[in-house]
């Protein structure tokens, strides 16, 4: 795939029209968001700048090339399933992988798809749990993008996530979105040039008890 392509590629992958399956989540965000913790821009940017650094880069960066260099992606899955020690999360991304793969099995052509279908079929059997970062290798390496690029489309899913996710919430307008994303860049990039840890590990504690709190009213997300 020559370079333009993948960047038509990444446009397409990491537009938020695209159906990946993180519509349903905010990693934590509507939790801080009733608590009376995320309140305005600042918040918001400093709340993806801790997924992204110490959630995305530090552990679900690393499970993606784990995945993308296995011959089974199956064996980081494995991992990814050992290292999510939130149910809430855990659950999260399950079902964003799940989500993933469905998709890009269905807007695939059957040559590219062929390993996007069997994994999901694995997934679906219970024989594998298709974690998000997973997911990401599997369908973006089928795709046919670089490591790199795929890096790429799944940090912007991060930050994209969140900030649709502040705007539904209402802590942010659709401006406001956008002031968080341009503040959120040089972080994007930084962290993009990093090479990872070669195991994962995350410490996201406030957004993790956040997102794990229940029974505490109706909820507009799952996380």
């Amino acid at each position: 795939m020559g370079e333009l392509a993948q960047l038509l590629a990444a446009v397409r992958f990491g537009d938020s029209a695209f159906p990946s399956g993180g519509f349903a989540f905010s990693s934590g965000l509507e939790g801080s968001h009733r608590d009376g913790l995320v309140l305005d821009e600042a918040d918001v940017s400093a709340f993806a700048a801790e997924q992204l650094e110490s959630r995305w880069h530090s552990c679900d960066r690393v499970l993606l090339r784990r995945a993308w260099a296995a011959e089974d992606p199956g064996v980081t899955d494995g991992l990814a399933e050992a290292v999510a020690a939130m149910s809430v999360l855990r659950e999260a991304s399950r079902r964003a992988g799940a989500a993933t793969l469905t998709t890009f099995g269905a807007v695939l052509d059957a040559d590219a798809g062929i390993d996007v279908a069997d994994y999901r079929r694995r997934v679906l059997d219970g024989s594998a749990p298709g974690h998000l970062p997973v997911a990401q290798a599997v369908c973006l390496r089928a795709a046919g993008l670089e490591l790199h690029t795929a890096e790429t489309v799944a940090a912007w899913q991060v930050v994209s996530g969140i900030t649709s996710a502040a705007l539904r919430l209402g802590i942010v307008g659709h401006l406001g979105a956008q002031r968080v994303t341009t503040a959120l860049t040089p972080l994007l990039l930084d962290v993009l040039r990093r090479q990872p840890r070669s195991t994962p590990a995350t410490f996201t504690a406030y957004a993790d008890i956040a997102a794990q709190r229940r029974g505490d009213g109706v909820r507009l997300f799952a996380s």
